[in-house]
């Protein structure tokens, strides 16, 4: 969860609340989600921890105190910036075409009227790193960049040119350890010490990502290591190389300055106006003017060819739900106008629509996807220790479902097999599910996917963009952060999968599989299907030759307990080397198979690895596990 440290009495003047004692923080703080860590805080400064990964507006300390100062007041804030469609623009970002492979989008805007001082300096710096961190994934999808705009000429290129052009060096910013006089010697990628007039002179883009320090840290981020997207100025001044490094000339923000330029760059649009918007209104917060700035793209973007930044983002902000939802999920009945009031004061536009609430987030937010979530904010609002404790009507016994009971014995099976058990999330990212694995688009649904990955909806990360629809990519990661630890590896993962399913209402359903994998020097089909035996011979089944199915069928009938290999292919597997696992009922209830020397390399695994997965719900409806 994303944590940030601020000065107390940053708070303090940015809320409008007086001197706070720390005991009165950590319950304010609660209101953004958030944890006050009191052994880690003083009455200077302050650590708290945000619990709500879907609000980087609150992963700041204007947003916090913005929090605070809305509950307070009972108003929603207001920022003309982001309705005044029709105002005149600061200026121009024109993106080139050389982009759109790379990093194709762009938005910034300009800040005027707000002299720069030390606090402000340091919550931007902070705002900006942990919003390139977590909400932008180390700054894959969104990176941000802030300029000197006095110095600047619009219109502002953006545009792709081959790293090692000479024509577009440019001095970077040092790293902070070369800037201190205490700091030691910074080393470039082959240990060698970089001598201090280095950070003097211009550097290509090619030798920001081989030596600067912040080009290694950063440089997964960059799509193509031998193309660098850069931001130009009308003079053809370097203003940055997104989304690793600001130039030491207008990309050097001090205190004292008054007119700020902000930029945001990344691999999804409504991700980085987002991000934008957030910026815009922290600086707001601090006095500044906000002026529009417009990107005219050469190609199609989900949103037009001509954008507006700070952008509205209309159409991902606005719910509606009745006073009976409130009452079914919270317990009590609040008028519609007590509903509005409360939504309000948590910075949210709230009206009464004949039976209806019709509630719109700010446009820095973007984590309204139900009415529920807005319920939960006027539960917030309202202060969750207001409700009254109702006891239980009825006096039940729980218990576990059938399915998780079943999967709790096939858990125990392949522990008493002697294997190690992995623990994986259901949400990842498309990449590791489908690119990894070899797998495309897939031609047809089928029994161990389904079909297309389950996506989350207005995603704010794509390390989560989706639920895994089968666990073998999960094995397969825990391999290639293993590779220090002594072979045999032999692990397994009893766990929830989605899959589509067109059939159903919410066209995916929630099943268990168990993956048993196997990585070793020497590892083959034979391992895998030796554990697969044994598994299955110790939940009941026996093994029967494909050839023999129909007389084993005709002897026991079709509940026989009972499982063949079937000849098949995978992408994933070596052609040749994998098979289909049959039980009746279900004709492809598994996979068994060698992985893919292809799919090894992309997962970075040093070794060959079989493996098995198995459907459990066709395994339990045949064991009569109801």
């Amino acid at each position: 969860m994303p944590k940030i440290t601020f000065p107390k009495a940053d708070l303090e003047s940015l809320a409008g609340t007086g001197p706070l004692s720390l005991e009165d923080v950590d319950a304010l703080v609660q209101l953004a989600k958030g944890e006050l860590h009191l052994r880690q805080s003083t009455e200077e400064e302050l650590r708290v921890e945000l619990q709500d990964t879907n609000r980087p507006d609150t992963w700041c300390v204007e947003g916090i105190a913005r929090l605070l100062r809305t509950h307070r007041s009972g108003e929603a804030p207001g920022y003309s910036f982001f309705a005044a469609v029709d105002a005149q623009t600061a200026g121009e970002i024109v993106v080139d075409p050389s982009v759109e492979g790379l990093r194709p989008y762009v938005a910034g805007f300009l800040a005027r009227g707000y002299t720069v001082d030390g606090p402000g300096l340091e919550a931007f710096i902070s705002a900006q790193e942990v919003l390139c961190r977590n909400f932008g994934r180390k700054r894959k999808s969104v990176a941000i960049g802030i300029y000197d705009a006095s110095r600047l000429r619009f219109p502002v290129r953006y545009l792709a040119v081959p790293a090692d052009d000479r024509r577009y060096a440019f001095v970077p910013l040092a790293p902070a350890q070369a800037q201190s006089e205490e700091g030691g010697a910074v080393k470039d990628a082959q240990g060698r010490e970089i001598p201090a007039s280095r950070w003097e002179e211009p550097w290509t883009p090619a030798q920001i990502l081989a030596d600067h320090p912040t080009g290694r840290e950063y440089a997964a981020a960059v799509a193509d290591p031998s193309r660098a997207t850069l931001l130009v100025d009308a003079r053809d001044e370097v203003l940055s190389f997104p989304p690793l490094i600001n130039s030491r000339g207008l990309g050097r923000v001090t205190e004292g300055m008054s007119e700020l330029f902000v930029e945001v760059t990344g691999t999804v649009l409504d991700h980085v106006l987002l991000a934008a918007n957030i910026l815009a209104a922290n600086l707001a917060d601090r006095g500044a003017r906000i002026e529009p700035v417009v990107t005219r793209y050469p190609y199609d973007t989900p949103r037009g060819r001509v954008l507006r930044c700070p952008h509205p983002l209309e159409d991902k902000r606005t719910v509606r739900f009745r006073p009976a939802d409130v009452e079914r999920l919270l317990g009590i009945a609040p008028s519609p106008e007590e509903i509005c009031a409360r939504l309000g004061a948590f910075g949210v536009e709230a009206r009464a629509e004949g039976e209806e609430v019709v509630a719109t987030a700010p446009p820095y937010r973007a984590d309204y996807l139900h009415a529920v979530d807005a319920i939960e904010d006027y539960a917030i609002s309202a202060g969750l220790n207001g409700f009254e404790p109702v006891l239980p009507e009825a006096f039940t016994v729980g218990g576990l479902a059938a399915e998780t009971a079943f999967a709790d014995l096939v858990r125990d099976v392949a522990i008493g097999c002697g294997l190690e058990e992995a623990i994986g999330n259901l949400l990842t990212c498309e990449e590791s599910v489908r690119g990894r694995m070899g797998l495309g688009a897939l031609p047809e649904p089928n029994a161990l996917h389904g079909g297309p990955p389950v996506r989350i909806a207005n995603v704010m990360n794509q390390n989560y963009s989706v639920l895994r629809d089968w666990l073998l990519p999960t094995l397969l990661e825990v391999e290639s952060n293993s590779s220090g630890a002594l072979f045999p590896h032999r692990f397994f993962e009893v766990g929830e999968v989605c899959r589509w399913d067109g059939e159903e209402n919410l066209k995916s359903r929630t099943e268990w599989g168990l993956v048993c994998a196997f990585a070793d020097h020497e590892v083959g089909f034979s391992d895998a299907q030796a554990y697969l035996h044994q598994v299955l011979r110790l939940l009941g089944l026996d093994y029967v030759a494909a050839g023999e199915r129909d007389a084993a069928l005709a002897a026991q009938g079709a509940s026989a307990r009972i499982y063949s290999l079937l000849p098949g292919g995978h992408p994933s597997f070596l052609p040749g080397r994998a098979a289909w696992i049959w039980v009746p009922g279900s004709e492809r209830c598994g996979l068994i198979g060698e992985i893919h020397p292809e799919v090894l390399e992309r997962w970075k695994a040093r070794a060959p690895v079989a493996a098995f997965e198995l459907r459990l719900e066709p395994l339990r409806a045949l064991l009569g596990r109801a």
